[in-house]
């Protein structure tokens, strides 16, 4: 592979537009460009009309945006790993609190957050993999096959990169690239960048990776040519056309909207440049005068024709306004960036009318946020939890603080309780009034501190089964209704306590907490006793048979806890 194929095919994807039907063409870069102008308000054209009038950017899309962003977005407690079948329940509990700790470490949180703000811009979001750190893909300098469905089925795959020389020469240090010829080249030509071309494709049969630096005009150093199995990226997209790799973003789908509203826009303007002008007529040929600057108060004038104002009023601002005012309800429509979604209110509409909207505007962007967390999924499955395993399959600590800590406590009373009862068999069981104090006591002495740092051993992750859950459910409920929910669950387990103990109750009241937004788990607490609050009962009465709990820690001993 050469440069010259490469900008081939560079060239090819700038000026080769996409056929998607009979007269409907698309050109990937253009409506790249397209986007950033209309994005931060710019006119392509420029800012200024043929006659030098500034013109304005009424935006529209950047609310419209913003509110996607908000009805899509999710976060990693959103992220819950379960057990799946023949798993172990407490590896899969500590895994997913490890799992936690460690994306909030690598600042996980944080690219999901880049994902859902760039996605309503672009329609599409690329992210790049590189040793386990995430890094966001300048779409203007990444090309593929711009009719696909998606990059695996692209031809070829090309990252453009602009390095300064200090920047190239670190980077050739640490991937051991022979970095002076390249440097040498660049010094006497009049380039800003030493361009790095990235591709991925087949060569010669092979799929293979291909680096290539372009210090200079005509001039090449291929840095490296290796065989891969896949390529790095991962692709995220809001909107889909078949015919079309890229997706469809709400700057894209508000271009018309955009397009008039600011021609009526700058037409209201141009009007309030006339409107503020005051002229007079008269057909007096006397009269050589500016009334503004020539008359005084106070001043007679002798004319043979009166002289009055010309009307200078706009007739047409009322159809403008509401001309204005259609393109924004059907920007509205377009995006479901409705005002109850945007959390303002609208005068003359009813609460029945506010719901509606907000449900629909909820099921709308809760199909996309389950689209994109599918995705999110498939790259915790191939990337993040690999890394995660890798990295902390040596002997670690976990911290525990908070309902986290009241768990584990749980776990651990429970073990150290029937180790207990175990030593004690020989001597008969005890009673029921010294299994109580017996659990009171191990309960103090485990619930000391208001954190816990656990040792994991060695490879404790390991042959872990478990199964990764985006729990979206109720990310719509605003916090009003959702404290109304809360108060709702807290009087029904006050009239029927039975509610978390009958298999058949709770298994409804879980399906009602979560139509509401809310989970079991929330109101489950089971309370420890406590020494000072065991009554004396006397003698009599023996405890059953104890069922004995796996070890919250694989490859330990009960002892051991």
């Amino acid at each position: 592979m050469n440069l010259a194929l490469i900008k081939k095919e560079i060239e090819d994807f700038k000026t080769k537009a996409v056929t998607i039907t009979k007269g409907f063409t698309f050109n990937q870069p253009q409506t790249i460009n397209e986007i950033i102008y209309g994005y931060n308000s710019k006119f392509m054209e420029g800012d200024f009309d043929n006659q030098g009038d500034r013109k304005y950017y009424f935006n529209i899309n950047r609310s419209a945006c913003d509110t996607t962003t908000k009805g899509i977005d999710f976060d990693t407690k959103n992220i819950n790993i379960s057990t799946a079948a023949g798993g172990n329940p407490k590896q899969t509990w500590f895994f997913e609190r490890d799992l936690k700790f460690w994306m909030k470490d690598q600042n996980f949180g944080k690219t999901l957050n880049g994902i859902f703000y760039r996605l309503p811009i672009f329609g599409s979001v690329v992210i790049k993999i590189v040793g386990g750190e995430v890094f966001f893909v300048d779409l203007r300098n990444f090309m593929c096959d711009a009719g696909v469905d998606n990059l695996k089925e692209s031809n070829f795959i090309i990252e453009v990169h602009y390095k300064t020389p200090l920047d190239f020469k670190r980077i050739a240090k640490e991937r051991g690239w022979d970095y002076q010829p390249v440097l040498d080249r660049f010094v006497p030509s009049n380039q800003d960048y030493i361009k790095i071309y990235e591709r991925y494709g087949e060569v010669d049969g092979v799929y293979k990776r291909t680096l290539i630096a372009e210090p200079a005009e005509n001039s090449q150093f291929i840095l490296s040519e290796d065989s891969v199995k896949e390529n790095p990226y991962f692709e995220f997209h809001l909107n889909k056309l078949p015919g079309r790799w890229m997706g469809i973003g709400v700057v894209e789908l508000l271009t018309d909207p955009q397009i008039r509203i600011n021609e009526l826009t700058n037409q209201q303007v141009k009007s309030s440049y006339y409107n503020s002008l005051r002229l007079w007529q008269t057909q007096d040929q006397g009269v050589n005068r500016n009334l503004l600057t020539d008359a005084v108060n106070g001043l007679v004038l002798n004319t043979q024709s009166p002289i009055t104002p010309i009307d200078m009023s706009d007739r047409n601002s009322g159809a403008i306004e509401n001309e204005i005012n259609r393109w924004s309800a059907n920007s509205d429509k377009i995006t479901f960036a409705h005002e109850p979604i945007r959390g303002q209110t609208t005068k003359g509409v009813t609460l029945g009318a506010t719901e509606l909207a907000v449900g629909l505007g909820g099921a709308f962007f809760g199909q996309i946020q389950e689209n994109v967390a599918l995705d999110v999924k498939q790259l915790l499955y191939d990337v993040i939890i690999p890394q995660f395993a890798k990295e902390n399959s040596v002997k670690h600590s976990l911290r525990l603080v908070g309902e986290d800590l009241e768990i584990y406590n749980k776990m651990l009373i429970d073990i150290r309780v029937n180790n207990k009862l175990l030593s004690s068999l020989k001597k008969g069981l005890p009673t029921k009034e010294k299994f109580e104090i017996m659990k009171a006591l191990v309960s103090e002495r485990v619930k000391r501190g208001k954190e816990k740092l656990i040792d994991l051993p060695n490879d404790f992750y390991k042959n872990l089964k478990y199964k990764i859950n985006i729990d979206i459910t109720g990310e719509q409920v605003d916090v009003r209704t959702r404290s109304a929910n809360k108060f709702a669950a807290l009087q029904a387990i006050t009239a029927d306590p039975t509610l978390l103990s009958d298999p058949r109750k709770r298994k409804f009241f879980r399906s009602w907490l979560e139509d509401g937004g809310l989970r079991l788990e929330d109101f489950d607490v089971e309370e420890e006793p406590q020494l000072n609050q065991i009554v004396q009962k006397g003698s009599g009465g023996g405890v059953s048979r104890p069922t004995m709990p796996v070890s919250p820690i694989a490859g330990q001993t009960q002892q051991q806890l």
